[in-house]
């Protein structure tokens, strides 16, 4: 072998190297995390509101301050224009090249049927309720990534030590459009929590014990 194939094989097994050793230092974004709600989909009509939340969380989703295995998740939860608690609502969602259906669940105290999927669907989400179908809208939009929402958040918050947080797009409750909700929950019992803007991560409100 001549020198120059030496020094190129040399060179390769510096760079992988460099990769392995940054891969294995490389921050966990989901460390502490117990949840990810990171799509947000809706489309509605005279009849009905139909709304597609996906992304991942723990399996045993309880807010003790300890953050578990993630699992995908997609809820898909219908609004009636008119509602009737005894109604019966089916259903079939198909995206990602996978269909999921069944009969929904009404909700206990709000107005509303709901029915879950083991699997993150995105992209084009076709959802068909009692034989009406629709194509809810990605709402997300350019809004940043949940890792910086998550970012911004420690910086208002400064959480301590013992948590599990749950970063969640959700639909604005004091505005228009969508936003971030990170909520930190303690071991202690203790909770805190703040809304931020999707695109510049600016503080919309902020909660702590």
């Amino acid at each position: 072998m001549n020198s120059g194939k030496k020094v190129f094989i040399m060179l390769l097994a510096a760079v992988a190297a460099v990769i392995t050793f940054l891969s294995a230092c490389a921050t966990d974004l989901t460390e502490n995390v117990s949840e990810i709600r990171r799509g947000y989909f809706s489309a509605e009509d005279d009849v009905m509101t139909v709304t597609v939340v996906s992304g991942m969380r723990e399996r045993n989703y309880v807010a003790d301050g300890v953050a578990g295995e993630l699992v995908p998740y997609t809820l898909v939860t219908v609004v009636p224009k008119t509602f009737d608690p005894d109604a019966t609502y089916t259903y079939a969602v198909s995206a990602n090249g996978a269909s999921y259906g069944g009969t929904m669940k009404v909700h206990p105290f709000a107005a509303s049927f709901s029915a879950e999927v083991e699997a993150e669907l995105t992209g084009e989400i076709t959802v068909t309720v009692n034989d009406r179908e629709y194509a809810p809208v990605d709402m997300t939009g350019d809004g940043v990534s949940f890792d910086k929402a998550i970012d911004a958040a420690k910086t208002e918050l400064k959480p301590e030590d013992g948590y599990e947080v749950r970063a969640r797009m959700i639909k604005n409750p004091i505005g228009d459009g969508l936003c971030w909700h990170v909520a930190y929950y303690f071991r202690s019992g203790k909770q805190s929590g703040v809304l931020l803007d999707p695109i510049d991560l600016n503080t919309l409100a902020k909660k702590t014990d």
